[in-house]
């Protein structure tokens, strides 16, 4: 089994058009693989043709699709911040986990508690790729309700099942009891040195970096 997480998300980069990064860390948190497109603008007759299933298309079969294929190392799952990329999972064989945006309260247990600042070597590290951590310190909810998992027009994202891994809410491919057990649990394990969160903002930098290059 893959040591390795794959981080997708993708950013509107307008008026160049979408443009997607993916990137790959080793259990430490390290980078070992990076791949991004080019910016991606549907013309008006996709617009029309498409409709609302426009979005999850383009995300999905057309973007991310293209980044899982590029890459040349094995991952233990992909995880991404746009539910529109969820579609792609009938298109690969590895699973395609959403994390979703904000700081949870996961109720009394002690390693569970949400974390309102992050760990001093995490922002260390983060400080070396230039990244303001203030976006960490996120929200905390008091209250018993759970995000649920973003609609796709057009796409069943009932197969996907919400788990809670310390202060952060990811949703999971449903699959066989005992393999949907190992992969949550070694999910959570590769959180004990990786914000689930904080690679989507390495991402974004880096796409812009490149885009202020060009």
């Amino acid at each position: 089994m893959s040591e390795n997480l794959g981080f997708l998300t993708i950013i509107d980069q307008s008026p160049s058009g979408l443009t997607g990064g993916y990137l790959v860390l080793n259990r430490a948190g390290r980078p070992l693989e990076f791949h991004c497109t080019m910016p991606l603008s549907p013309d008006k007759i996709q617009q029309i043709l498409y409709g609302n299933t426009l979005q999850p298309f383009l995300y999905g079969e057309r973007i991310a699709q293209t980044l899982i294929q590029r890459s040349k190392l094995p991952v233990l799952s992909i995880l991404t911040n746009h539910a529109a990329v969820l579609p792609v999972q009938s298109l690969v064989p590895i699973p395609i986990i959403y994390v979703f945006g904000e700081t949870i309260n996961t109720g009394s247990d002690n390693d569970q508690q949400p974390v309102h600042e992050i760990s001093e070597g995490l922002s260390e590290s983060l400080k070396d790729f230039g990244i303001d951590n203030a976006h960490l310190r996120t929200w905390s909810s008091c209250s018993d309700d759970m995000p649920t998992l973003p609609s796709v027009p057009g796409f069943d994202t009932e197969m996907w099942r919400e788990v809670r891994i310390g202060n952060r809410l990811i949703a999971a491919p449903k699959t066989e009891a005992a393999d949907w057990d190992m992969l949550v649990a070694e999910i959570k394990r590769r959180t004990q040195t990786i914000d689930l969160l904080e690679p989507f903002t390495r991402i974004r930098l880096a796409l812009n970096e490149a885009k202020n290059a060009a």
